[in-house]
């Protein structure tokens, strides 16, 4: 996801990082890795949160194909973020 930012800041601007975080997903909208530049389907959705930033009952998500499951599950995991990884039908 792109996020806008404020013009002369550099900063993201917080409302379109919201409306992309809470906008709802269809059944009809391909869900696509988030790896970078990776446009293959989503198979695998990784929950994870920053303890430090959030309630430990709030998870984010990234989306990921078969190839990258493994490399954005290791950057998660290694910075104590990733809580666990589930077949992309289950959050949907």
């Amino acid at each position: 996801m792109r996020v806008a930012t404020a013009k002369g800041t550099g900063r993201a601007d917080r409302r379109a990082w919201a409306v992309g975080q809470t906008g709802g997903v269809t059944d009809s909208e391909p869900l696509q890795c988030s790896a970078k530049d990776c446009r293959a389907d989503a198979r695998w959705a990784l929950r994870w949160n920053n303890p430090k930033i959030h309630d430990a009952d709030r998870l984010k998500i990234w989306l990921a194909c078969d190839d990258h499951k493994e490399h954005l599950s290791t950057f998660l995991a290694r910075r104590g973020f990733l809580r666990d990884a589930v077949p992309v039908d289950e959050i949907r």
